[in-house]
């Protein structure tokens, strides 16, 4: 099977499973009254080889773990064909090309017979961004220096963790302090300063305008809805800690044109989290959501200065789109598309990491659900208008940012339908024929792809206890943080 390059990534079908013949030993199973035969059984694998996507130049390592009566031995086949030298219970590659890309999985031998694992799929993503377009960094650099100009010397300091003073682990940990919960549910500061802090008109113009200059026009509306949301939270229900004053910005490493950074605007509810490399920008990872669930009229605590005044249904049309992917599912699709068994109180891979700088948990969990043996159904395997869908779910999330940044990821999420699966669960843990209801506690919906990460989790609201709300998360399993984080 021969892989194929799109958009800087390799993608690749899952390779048909190796036929092998079992042979047993001990002769047939019959008896006589002069003696017994004893049966070898093949090996039984406990764990298999998982899944994996990681930047090119990136250690690999895949591994089996199996059990069987007398010496087990391994061999390694990467689409079907044996791999040289490969024949211990993992295969090591020391530094991932996009050569390496495939479909892999490993047959265990003793002299009972031979059992083939699980076929493990590797990604191996281009860390190459000469292709990138500069318009995009150049506008967000020129509404930086706006901003910076209007906050001030002493303000300036306040909101930039660069190298000159602030180590790598340090500004590591800094990207990480993001998470779903407001600032006194935290046990750390998030980086930057609060909107409170700007506080002139100058510095208010300056801000919107970089939020506008890294936000499309969608996701400034999800930026603009999420404050009015706080605000309404904090001051219409005079819930203490919520509120728009309270979001931040900083920016993590100095920002340029060539080299790498991180814009970070966020607070509850918001983590948009742009690396920039080199002028191309990775976005995520990318956490949104908001309370009230329904439509609410904003107020005018802030004197509207971060947003418009006026109805807001915030995020109606992200979830809109995730109920379209399982709406257009015939039964036997939906059916396999849910979680049986399994439920969810929150989303599953939110700010697990966070106040870390390492990102050795979030691969911990991913590997566990690579691992599972049910992740929902294959979008390869849906008809091409429910694959339609699941396209204009994923473009609810790459369409927050500029358009070019956003058509690069969505070609390269498209290139990995083949192992791509949309999966969803509900309160009871069994299946219902009515499928997600967002007005119901505990509805979960997610795309899970070698690289996209999508979930949509439904929890009863906090502050308004009588209607649900939304916590939803957009990860990319490659670059998120542009894959700087230790692991």
């Amino acid at each position: 099977m021969r892989a194929r390059v799109v958009s800087g990534v390799v993608a690749v079908s899952l390779a048909a499973v190796v036929a092998l013949a079992t042979g047993c030993g001990g002769g047939s199973s019959s008896s006589s009254s002069s003696g017994s035969s004893s049966t070898v059984s093949a090996p039984t694998i406990t764990v298999q080889p998982v899944s994996q996507s990681v930047s090119a130049g990136s250690a690999v390592t895949l591994s089996v773990t199996a059990t069987g009566d007398g010496t087990l031995a391994y061999q390694w086949y990467k689409a079907s064909a044996a791999i040289s030298g490969a024949t211990s219970s993992s295969y090591a590659i020391a530094s991932a090309a996009s050569s390496d890309a495939g479909s892999y999985d490993v047959v265990v031998t003793n002299s009972g017979g031979s059992t083939t694992s699980s076929t493990a799929t590797l990604t191996v993503g281009t860390t190459t961004a000469a292709s990138c377009d500069t318009t995009y960094v150049d506008s967000v650099l020129g509404a930086v220096s706006t901003l910076e100009t209007a906050l001030g010397g002493s303000l300036t300091s306040s909101t930039l963790y660069d190298s000159s003073t602030y180590t790598t682990a340090q500004r590591n940990v800094y990207k990480t302090d993001w998470s779903n919960l407001p600032p006194g549910a935290l046990s750390f500061s998030r980086p930057g300063i609060t909107l409170a802090s700007v506080t002139t008109t100058a510095q208010i113009a300056a801000f919107n305008a970089l939020a506008k200059a890294a936000l499309s026009t969608q996701g400034y509306a999800d930026f603009q809805g999420v404050l009015a949301a706080d605000d309404y939270l904090g001051y219409t229900k005079n819930a203490s800690g919520y509120g728009a004053d309270l979001y931040h910005v900083a920016f993590v490493g100095t920002p340029s044109e060539t080299g790498a950074w991180t814009l970070m605007l966020g607070g509850h509810h918001m983590a948009f989290n742009i690396t920039f490399n080199s002028g191309c920008s990775y976005p995520t990872p990318h956490h949104i959501g908001v309370e009230p669930r329904t439509a609410f009229t904003s107020n005018t605590h802030t004197s509207n200065n971060w947003y418009d005044a006026g109805s807001y249904t915030v995020l109606a049309n992200k979830a809109a789109a995730m109920l379209a992917v399982f709406g257009g599912l015939d039964s036997t699709s939906l059916s396999s598309a849910f979680l049986s068994g399994q439920t969810f109180s929150d989303i599953l891979i939110g700010p697990v990491e966070a106040d870390t700088g390492s990102y050795s948990t979030v691969t911990t969990r991913f590997n566990a659900i690579a691992s599972s043996s049910t992740r929902g159904v294959l979008v390869s395997g849906l008809t091409s208008t429910q694959q339609a869908l699941v396209t204009a779910a994923i473009t609810q999330f790459t369409g927050d940012y500029d358009s070019a940044t956003a058509a690069r990821l969505l070609s390269d999420y498209q290139a990995g339908y083949a192992s791509t699966y949309v999966a969803w669960a509900n309160s009871a843990g069994t299946y219902s024929s009515s499928g997600p209801d967002v007005s119901s506690n505990g509805t979960y919906m997610r795309i899970d792809g070698p690289r996209v990460w999508i979930e949509i989790a439904v929890q009863n609201g906090i502050v308004i206890q009588s209607q649900t709300h939304y916590h939803m998360m957009f990860r990319d399993k490659t670059y998120d943080y542009y894959d700087q984080l230790a692991d």
